[in-house]
């Protein structure tokens, strides 16, 4: 790697990266010229002579950028290793790395097709959106405004360099700041929330598909989207094939630590069977009618109804379900109801379990039980 070349792999890192990476790895800071450097010593006497000069990102004189080089090439002399080795771990230390490799006859030798290309890192962004709207609510499908904080943290990602083998994309997700600066010490382990959502959410989703060629109920897809399986995934993984859908791919997923607190990289596979499975998935998640089995419902009463010659009667329970808020129509009996209309008056809340029968104009409770109130002040 040649200077030109590792001035533009150190955009990827900081001298606050390179400060606990080289706290990480023994040295010591011994003093400070100002603001504008640190100066770092090995500890061992026999290696005393030994010295790194990091600059200071406050104050960014005009040679930073050659200052921090000769910081970056002084680390590899060191410890006797290459100059990209030693971006690369800082990187691997200090940000989570999404790997998604494809594999088909035609991208064996590093090349693909130019509108699949395009196609796959736009899917793979989207892979990547799609963890993020789960990590702040569960739903089987997302739409609409994105959070602030989704958009915030795809802005921050980065694109890696490719790798040779089959045709591979690298997407570098940055720890936040605060995170990072825990990194420098190594009984921390400092987690991103998306990436291990994305995690979460391409294994239940993995074990659903799975479960239903062996013939267990489409339902099992439901339980998924609690730990972050949606639509929008499908739909990116399906994306992540091409535009025919004929190749397979793989997701690895490796999150940022070192020592003790490093991660084993996990590994998510895709051929064109599981492929179509996971379309099928798609589909079954952006459906208007299905039904969310043994579920339980807390929430406020927002209506009452009930006929003046009948004793029965149907509330709306305003709750929250699989992380969506939803109108639930719960019919109840004679001594049900008029703990619900109390409830409603005293602003209560309820509870009752059963199934969650949904369509696109209404939701309701089937086969409503244990119906309560819960009183002002009482653990839920």
């Amino acid at each position: 790697m040649n200077r030109d070349d590792l001035l533009k792999r150190l955009a990827d890192i900081t001298p606050d990266q390179l400060a606990a990476y080289l706290n990480l790895r023994g040295w010591q800071k011994d003093a400070d010229l100002g603001a504008i450097a640190s100066v770092w010593h090995r500890p061992e006497p026999q290696q005393q002579d030994a010295e790194i000069v990091l600059p200071s990102l406050q104050h960014r004189a005009g040679d930073f950028a050659s200052r921090l080089v000769d910081a970056v090439s002084s680390i590899a002399d060191f410890e006797r290793r290459a100059v990209s080795d030693i971006v690369s771990d800082v990187v691997g230390h200090f940000a989570d790395r999404i790997r998604v490799r494809v594999f088909a006859f035609d991208v064996e030798g590093g090349t693909i097709p130019l509108d699949d290309g395009v196609l796959l890192n736009e899917r793979a962004r989207d892979l990547i959106e799609a963890a993020a709207f789960a990590s702040t609510s569960k739903r089987s499908q997302y739409s609409g405004r994105k959070p602030d904080e989704a958009i915030e943290y795809l802005r921050s990602l980065r694109l890696g360099q490719t790798e040779v083998g089959s045709y591979v994309v690298n997407i570098i997700a940055p720890l936040p700041p605060r995170d990072t600066a825990q990194l420098a010490l190594p009984s921390i382990q400092a987690s991103n929330v998306i990436t291990a959502t994305l995690a979460s959410g391409l294994h239940a989703l993995d074990e659903a598909i799975d479960k239903i060629a062996a013939g267990s109920r489409k339902h099992v897809l439901d339980e998924a989207v609690r730990n972050g399986a949606s639509a929008n995934l499908c739909d990116a993984l399906v994306g992540l094939s091409g535009a025919d859908k004929k190749r397979g791919f793989e997701v690895t997923i490796a999150r940022a630590g070192t020592g003790s607190t490093l991660m084993r990289p996990i590994r998510f596979m895709f051929d064109r069977d599981k492929v179509e499975r996971v379309a099928e998935a798609a589909t079954y998640y952006k459906r208007e009618d299905f039904t969310l089995y043994n579920r339980t419902i807390t929430g406020s009463v927002e209506k009452l109804d009930r006929p003046l010659a009948n004793e029965t009667g149907v509330i709306t329970v305003n709750a929250n379900v699989d992380g969506q808020a939803r109108n639930i129509a719960v019919a109840l009996g004679k001594d049900e109801y008029q703990q619900a209309v109390l409830a409603h008056f005293n602003r209560h809340l309820v509870r009752c379990h059963g199934d969650v029968r949904v369509t696109a104009r209404s939701s309701r409770l089937l086969d409503p039980r244990g119906f309560r109130v819960i009183t002002n002040g009482e653990l839920l």
